[in-house]
Order: C-alpha cells, then structure tokens, then sequence
C-alpha cells in the first residue's frame, strides 16, 4: 500500500523489480531498510512515478547503483515515453555473484513544474550466489539423475556423456534431443528470436508456451528451429524437454480434404486445432505429418514426403479478390447466421447476424482494395481472426477489428469512432507503413506468413497467426464458391539478396525496389512473357501495380 503525504506536490515512486514489487513509503518517512536478496545478475530496475519527471534531470548524478566500493555498476537510464517511469539496466558484465548494492535515487529528479523529490531514496539488495553445472541422466521416461557437479558450463561440457543433459539450478540448460517450450521472464511474455548466438540481433518474437524444436544450446543461448530456420533465444526464457519426456506433440492431419493443424500445450496436456486450407495430394487421412513451417512435410518416422504451400497464406496482399461487395456482404450475413445455428449455446454467437461489426463492410473493403491495394478478402479474413468475426468486446465497445495498439504486455483498449477509421488505421499506419512496402520496418514480405516469413514476422507473437488468417481466407473464399482458388495465381520464392526488382523487363529498367535477402514470397502476374528470361509479378509497393524479375532468381512453389 502506498502511504500517501500530507502535500501532493511531492512524487512517490516505487520499485518494479523481476519478482516482486516494492513501493516506498511517503517521502517524508525514513528510507526503507529492508534488503532484497536472490536477485538475477542481470536486474533491470524500473522506477515508478505518480507524476511525469523532468528528463533531463534523469542522469547518472540523479539515480545510480553503486557497488560496495562506492563505484557506479549500472547501465544505461531510460526514461518512458509517458515520463512517469525509469529503467536502469545492469551493467554490461552484470552484476557480481553474491555482491551486494545499492540503488540510489536522489532529490535532484525533478517534476515537469520543476519540483525536486523532497529527500533522497535508497534500495539494497544483493545478487544471488552462482550455482553449479550438474549433469545428470536421463531415463527413457525423461526423468533425471544426477551424477556429478561442475562450477562451470566448459567443465560439464567437457565430461558430458551423448545420452546426458546438464541441469543448472534444477533447470535442464542442455539435452540430448527433444523440444523446447518457450516460458515468460519477469513481467513480459514474450520470447525474443535472434539471428545470432550472442542474442544482440532480434528477428521475431514468440508468445510463452509456443513449442520449438531444440538445435542445441550453450548456458546462455539455446538454439532452436523457427519456420524452418535455426535461430536462438535466451536460456531464461526456455524450458527444455528431453525427447523421452514429451508427452505429445504438434502435428498436420488431413480432415475432409482439408489441411489442419493440431498445437499440442505441454502445461495443459493437450490439443487444440485449426484448419489451414486445401490438403497437400500426397497426405493421407487419418495419418500424422510433422513440419517446423508448414510447408515441408515429414511421415512420423521424419521421412520427407512432400512440400506445399498453404494458398492463401503465401498470397500477396497487393491481390485482387474476383468477388463483388454485394457477394462479400452476402457471405458476411450467411456466416453469422451459420454461426448462431452451429453455436446456439455460445452467448458471443447468438445474434451475431444483428450485432456484428462486419454487416455491410463489403463497399468499404473493395473500395479499400481498389485505393489501397489491399485484398478485400485479406482485411475480412484478419479482421474475422482478430475480432471473432467481429463480435468480441473490443470490436463490439471499441470498433477495434484488429486489435490495434494492443499488445501482449499492453492490452490497450484504443477506441475508434467507427469501423471504417479502424480499417483505415489498420492500413495507412500498420500495414501500408510498416509491412507491405519492400524498405519498411517490418518488411518482410507482403503475405501473412509465418515466423520466417511475411506479416507474421512482426505483427503477431502467435508463430501460427498466419496459417489461422489464411485459413479463414480459405474459407471466405469456399463458402463463396472457390473461385479465388479456382483462378490461382502462380507463387513463387526469391533465392539470392541484394534483388532488384525492375519497371521492365530488362536490366536497362529502373529499379523500383530492391530485395536484400534471399527467401521473399512473390505473386506471378506472367511468367510467359516475349522477354523469356523475366516474369510479370505482383508489386509489394501501392506506388506500382507490374513489376518485373530476372527467371534465375525465383523459384515458384507448389501451392495447394
């Protein structure tokens, strides 16, 4: 509880640590004495404030950390875009075992009027003792035993048995073969994906509880396999599962014709599922397929046995949809009158052909694919994922469709005067911005994708986002009439970096764009053009529709 002081013109702050939080008295009371013990070498602290701080009087001078010696062990200071807290990152080394500290923030913090804090605040507290490198066997119903300690990962590694794992403080750090699920470290959920064993080059991230297969790993890092890409995530934010100990596992089943996949929850024990599109022609039903991104395709026994790409998952959004408005609006009442008659029981169901947000979108999304170059088919789908078909509370109380400027750690109630601006906003600030044109931020290709690839990569933490958006893109389009996917485009993959992508069919063309890596989804428009060594694709950029690629540098792909 926060005791609060006679005058109000003073700031109170409190301590946002890892694992616990700890506001301090009044400002008037005497510093707090109590110490925290047990905490992690790498301790970022966060300070909290009841009023916005000045910024500039946030410095080294103000708040600091020394050590027992009276030298300053902290990193950098941030301060939040709000002004109403500060971070205070460790030092680059971390701090020392068994060392203990003190935090110290002083009265030359200033609020925005100016006003300083009315006495000086400190915070011991001292790091955790290192624990030992033990390696351990694993029986073949995954438990463990222990068989011999270490005080270094380098001295467990080098006396480590092939059928071995080693443990640090009760934790599997190493094992064998098996999988990894990723878990949240302190307040935030998110698994952070690096292209590099030091963990300094972010790629993706992951939402807690999503199952990666295990590469290998040191004490720091462990390597995993995302979209069919090896790339490493922090020691802190995996658990790993011994081979022997699984008790299930995600997997591909055909069902009708169709392609669905089933996410296997190791807390939980088990399955929940989702349909992705058509069924690849070499998948049998009632058999079990495996795939690290849902285009390469293994038996149970890890023998390949073939590749496909999910349609609509590999789509550009930059596509037309051969469906008019009226038959988009249409399906749109069908669809949710099926939904109160399959779910009369489900109360977000029942009368969802009179509440929802999607009535009578089908103007505004071919308007907006004819202005914006978005695929009508490509909004509805996302929005029909993001909002339960548009009937869920941020759709319902805030016009939110998408779930924009909600985040895991930060669920944002961000209202919309209408439907149509939050359609809007989803294009000109996120996707028109950020992800579809080839030298944005987030560009990574202009499909819903997965990890490796497209969207997918930045705009969800769910690795799977893609393949569910895709799937109710499929489904729009078969309960419609399939003509979407009667009229296929040709997709295709680019195979090397630095690509330039042309106005014309000839190298004597100007460069719209450029690829800088290798792996880019792209839509076929021609690929039989008089100019036989280029084809026609689909522009990621609104400022071009056509564009062209040399023939060398694409690989088309096996859609289904």
């Amino acid at each position: 509880m926060v005791q609060r002081n006679h005058s109000n013109k003073n700031i109170i702050i409190s301590f946002l640590t890892l694992l616990m939080m700890l506001i301090l008295p009044a400002w008037v009371a005497a510093a707090p004495t109590d110490e925290a013990t047990n905490v992690s070498t790498n301790k970022t602290w966060t300070i909290t404030f009841n009023k916005a701080v000045d910024p500039i009087s946030v410095n080294l001078n103000s708040v600091y950390v020394l050590d027992q010696f009276d030298v300053k062990k902290n990193g950098t200071i941030t301060v939040s875009p709000d002004r109403k807290s500060v971070t205070i990152a460790p030092p680059v080394e971390g701090y020392n075992f068994s060392n203990t500290y003190t935090l110290h923030i002083t009265n030359s913090i200033k609020d925005e009027s100016g006003k300083p804090l009315s006495s000086n605040k400190q915070k011991k507290f001292t790091i955790e003792t290192p624990g030992t490198y033990d390696i351990v066997n694993i029986a073949s119903d995954g438990t463990t035993s222990f068989v011999k300690s270490y005080d270094s990962y380098e001295n467990a590694l080098t006396n480590l048995k092939s059928s071995q794992g080693i443990q640090y403080k009760d934790s599997l750090v190493k094992i064998p073969s098996g999988m990894v699920v990723t878990r949240a470290h302190a307040s935030n959920v998110l698994t952070n994906i690096y292209s590099d064993k030091q963990l300094t080059k972010p790629v993706t991230y992951v939402i807690s509880n999503t199952e990666l297969p295990y590469i290998s790993s040191s004490d720091t890092y462990v390597e995993v396999n995302v979209a069919g890409k090896n790339m490493f995530i922090s020691q802190e934010n995996s658990k790993l599962i011994p081979e022997n100990a699984l008790t299930g596992r995600s997997y591909y089943s055909v069902s009708n014709s169709e392609l669905v996949h089933s996410i296997y929850s190791t807390s939980s024990k088990t399955y929940s599922s989702y349909q992705i599109g058509a069924a690849p022609d070499f998948m049998t039903a009632g058999q079990k397929y495996y795939s690290v991104d849902g285009t390469h395709f293994t038996n149970t026994s890890e023998q390949e046995i073939g590749t496909s790409y999910p349609y609509f998952e590999y789509l550009s959004a930059r596509s037309k949809t051969t469906y008019t408005a009226e038959e988009i609006d249409a399906y749109i009442s069908a669809m949710l009158l099926k939904l109160e008659s399959d779910y009369p029981n489900n109360v977000l169901y029942q009368q969802a052909a009179q509440k929802s947000k999607l009535i009578g979108l089908g103007s505004y999304l071919k308007q907006i694919e004819e202005t914006q170059h978005i695929n009508a088919l490509f909004i509805l789908a996302l929005a029909q994922h993001e909002s339960a078909y548009g009937l869920s509370n941020r759709a319902q109380q805030y016009n939110n469709l998408f779930g924009l400027y909600v985040s895991d750690n930060n669920p944002l109630a961000k209202y919309f005067p209408t439907v149509e601006s939050n359609i809007d906003e989803l294009i000109k600030a996120f996707i028109n911005k950020n992800y579809l044109p080839p030298n944005a931020g987030y560009a990574n290709g202009a499909v819903f994708g997965n990890k490796a690839i497209g969207i997918n990569m930045k705009y969800a933490s769910d690795p799977f986002w893609g393949a569910k958006a895709a799937g109710h893109m499929y489904r729009i389009d078969q309960m419609m009439g399939g003509k979407d996917s009667i009229t296929k485009y040709k997709l295709g993959i680019t195979n090397t970096s630095g690509l330039n992508v042309r106005t014309g069919p000839g190298t004597e063309y100007t460069a719209a764009y450029r690829y800088t890596k290798a792996g880019m989804p792209i839509t076929i428009l021609d690929d039989n053009l008089p100019e036989a060594d280029w084809i026609k694709i689909l522009s990621d950029s609104a400022d071009y529709e056509e564009l062209y690629i040399h023939r060398d540098y694409v690989q088309e792909i096996p859609v289904k």
